[in-house]
């Protein structure tokens, strides 16, 4: 039988720490679990067939039966005294039978429903099952402590729930205390006793592991992790502190798979992250990090060749807007990661450096698919920066460029990208800059009418004739499907006038968001978000109503 859990476990999670018994109590046996008259099996689709083998069961033994009287009889003889009590006066004489009671002609039948037998429903369940329906509820709520409180049931469930497949992917959260709450020796020493015993018996296939909210002792699980999940890929750390070089160097090192690595909004010294990178780069595919003044390292260090098989590199900031500016060297970058496939810089302020004149041979992104360069902040990106990054990008599917007002339509139709898919323009600013293009938006929609799904242009001061070509041209767009592909469109503050609404809803069936919000030539009633194509036609019944109505 398997090692239970230690009493060092979570208080709520973990299985209960054993209880030492009365010295003349007798050990409780367990009942005896009965042969199911089924096999389970296993299809190539993931499908269990439950198939029944009720004709090659073996007789089973006779059961004893009770020598008390049964139920019925004393049922029977109950009545019959009560009857006698009747006619003698006594105290149910003159007491009239409950509705449904026994009558003439009626038959007898229990006053309640019989006790059930003993509960072993859950025992009787095939474990393949049982770890099938756990799968489903760890998919959307993960394996703790979900699994911890489910292995208390019984001897079946603990068997089930210690399923490594259950294990690939885990989430350990701050739970042995409120948040902001301080740890006592006692639950210091049951948190980590709860995460030895955990790694050492559950996590042999974990693949991927996420710590959260610990402010403390990270070292200790990250040694744990290192020790016994030789499979781990991809690891998180997210709002953790005291992360020392190290651990994770130490990490990389013990885990050969370890592909990705997310540390964003914890506070990890770029020595760290460099060191992991030293010791892992050659394998990393991954890398989100939270922007600070100890980024510019990390970022010298992708750009110097540390990880040549990066395919995702997020830099983002906190909510907060940020005054922290730092410069990067695009082409250099492109040189050391010729295969980066995302690149985000999410609310940062950054400014490309000068192209030196001992440039590497120029080579772009030539595998990038997602390009996002979206800010609240200030914006340095235009034409030029946006032209150097993206050359070499035919794939590219989707381009975020909320915020960034410098980028013109111009810049954007010359861009090699043929099947733009999703493409981002809003301006959600505070206040929007005065030398907004007025003209251009019918290059956009021109160039990618036949691919383009989802276009954002809120805040875009396009005239309204420049608009009702623009919308036109979506309308007359053609997927190899057949039809406008278009699915997603954010109008919010624009110029769009009635008729072009219109003409674009009728032309457009697949459209299944519509933003007009502060849509100032729009009547009252239909400046809002839209979802649904139910909701949609309801706005084109209004804005045709509208219109009869001016005539």
């Amino acid at each position: 039988m398997e090692e239970r859990p230690p009493s060092a476990g979570l208080a709520a999670e973990a299985s209960p720490a054993a209880k030492t018994p009365a010295p003349k109590k007798k050990p409780r046996k367990a009942p005896r679990r009965v042969t199911p008259d089924f096999f389970v099996h296993e299809t190539d689709d993931d499908m269990l067939l439950i198939i029944s083998n009720v004709g090659e069961e073996q007789e089973r033994p006779t059961r004893k039966v009770s020598k008390r009287k049964p139920e019925k009889a004393q049922r029977r003889k109950g009545l019959k005294r009560a009857a006698s009590s009747r006619g003698k006066g006594g105290a149910l004489a003159n007491q009239p039978l409950p509705s449904g009671g026994l009558g003439e002609g009626s038959k007898t039948f229990p006053s309640s429903a019989p006790p059930a037998a003993a509960s072993s429903w859950g025992e009787q369940l095939p474990a393949e099952v049982l770890v099938q329906i756990f799968q489903q509820i760890v998919a959307s709520e993960g394996s703790v402590p979900f699994l911890c409180r489910v292995a208390r049931v019984c001897r079946l469930w603990y068997g089930a729930a210690a399923d490594p497949v259950l294990w690939q992917k885990v989430s350990l959260g701050y739970c042995w205390a409120a948040p902001g709450q301080k740890w006592s020796p006692a639950v210091e020493r049951r948190a980590l006793g709860t995460v030895e015993w955990l790694a050492g018996h559950r996590f042999s296939r974990l693949r991927d592991f996420a710590l959260c909210h610990w402010k403390q002792h990270v070292p200790f699980v990250l040694k744990e992790i290192g020790r016994c999940c030789p499979l781990l890929a991809s690891l998180k750390l997210s709002h953790c502190s005291g992360v020392t070089a190290e651990s994770l160097a130490a990490l990389a090192a013990r885990c050969p798979r370890l592909e990705s690595l997310n540390v964003q909004n914890s506070q990890v010294p770029s020595s760290a992250v460099v060191s992991f990178l030293e010791a892992a780069g050659s394998r990393i595919r991954h890398l989100w990090l939270t922007y600070s003044t100890q980024t510019s390292p990390v970022i010298a260090a992708l750009s110097n060749g540390s990880c040549p098989g990066l395919r995702l590199l997020e830099v983002n900031t906190e909510i907060k807007q940020s005054s922290q500016h730092f410069q990067l060297s695009i082409e250099q970058l492109q040189a050391s990661c010729p295969h980066l496939q995302v690149l985000r810089l999410l609310n940062v302020v950054w400014s490309p450096k000068p192209v030196p004149r001992s440039a590497p041979h120029l080579q772009g992104f030539p595998e990038l698919t997602e390009l996002c360069l979206a800010t609240t902040s200030n914006s340095f990106v235009d034409d030029s920066t946006l032209g150097r990054i993206l050359w070499a990008s035919e794939r590219i599917r989707m381009l975020d460029l909320r915020g960034c007002f410098r980028v013109t339509p111009r810049g954007l139709q010359l861009l090699p990208c043929p099947d733009l898919e999703q493409l981002y323009l809003g301006l959600y600013g505070s206040s929007s800059p005065a030398h907004l293009p007025l003209e251009g938006s019918p290059l956009l929609t021109c160039k990618w009418s036949h691919s383009l799904q989802e276009l954002d242009l809120a805040g875009q001061r396009f005239r309204e004739q420049d608009l009702e070509q623009a919308m036109t041209a979506l309308a007359q767009g053609q997927s190899p499907k057949g039809g406008p592909p278009l699915r997603s469109l954010n109008l919010t503050g624009t110029k769009v006038m009635l008729s072009t609404v219109s003409t674009l809803i009728t032309s457009c069936p697949a459209l299944t968001y519509l933003n007009l919000s502060s849509c100032r030539h729009l009547p009252r009633g239909t400046k809002k978000a839209y979802r649904g194509q139910e909701e949609i036609r309801q706005c084109l019944h209004h804005l045709l109503t509208s219109a009869e109505e001016h005539l």
